[in-house]
């Protein structure tokens, strides 16, 4: 039997991230994501080909 303390390595580092994210950190990976992926977008809608 585990004692009652014991947790699997997984719940562990989930709890240890949860409780030391910052939202600020959250906040710009958030914006580092949109203006990476924006450029991929903007590409995608300017190069698609229209029907004649």
């Amino acid at each position: 039997m585990t004692a009652v303390d014991k947790r699997s390595l997984r719940v562990q580092m989930f709890s240890r991230i949860r409780d030391q994210i910052n939202p600020t950190v959250m906040a710009a990976a958030m914006l580092l994501l949109a203006f990476s992926i924006s450029p991929f977008a903007a590409l995608a809608f300017l190069t698609r080909r229209r029907p004649h």
